[in-house]
């Protein structure tokens, strides 16, 4: 039997292992964040994997303080002028009905490469028990351009994808 280096060992193991870059968001400017209101985040049961950044509903109590997902009902708003430092987008949301900001800490592989270690190889897994934030108008999220469902450019319009829970440039 062969011996193997750590190093060889992680070359290898990085070649059958395919990374999928997923959406990376922030909280900026959320309501939500700073408890005004009593309208802070909820946790959500999710029904399919998602990344962060992904909108979805509030859906009926499941036990506890747990709550079903549930299709989002409406979400506008405009990508701002200004990109993050990280080269994310700012969203501002310009109106907001049962529309919530999945937002999870995300958890990685810190005892492996630096593009496991990466935040987009994060996601939040089918059945998972998901940190989300409401949104209400004048709140201001980043997400990378991988949670888009179309190319984000400045000042575009978005909406929200029921069916992919994602954020869609409007055309």
């Amino acid at each position: 039997m062969a011996e193997f280096s750590i190093k060889e060992e992680i070359e290898m193991a990085q070649s059958v292992i395919n990374i999928v870059k997923h959406a990376v968001a922030g909280s900026t400017r959320l309501t939500a964040t700073k408890g005004f209101g009593g309208h802070g985040p909820v946790d959500i049961k999710i029904s399919k994997d998602l990344d962060n950044g992904s909108i979805v509903g509030k859906g009926d109590n499941i036990s506890g303080q747990v709550f079903a997902m549930a299709a989002p009902t409406t979400l506008t708003g405009k990508i701002l002028k200004e990109k993050a430092a990280n080269g994310n987008f700012y969203v501002e949301v310009l109106t907001a009905a049962n529309a919530y900001l999945v937002l999870t800490t995300p958890t990685t592989y810190y005892d492996y490469t630096n593009a496991m270690r990466a935040e987009s190889t994060f996601y939040n897994a089918k059945d998972d028990i998901v940190r989300a934030y409401p949104l209400f108008p004048g709140d201001i999220f980043e997400l990378s351009a991988e949670g888009f469902d179309g190319d984000p450019a400045v000042e575009a319009s978005v909406t929200v994808d029921t069916s992919k829970y994602q954020v869609k440039i409007s055309a």
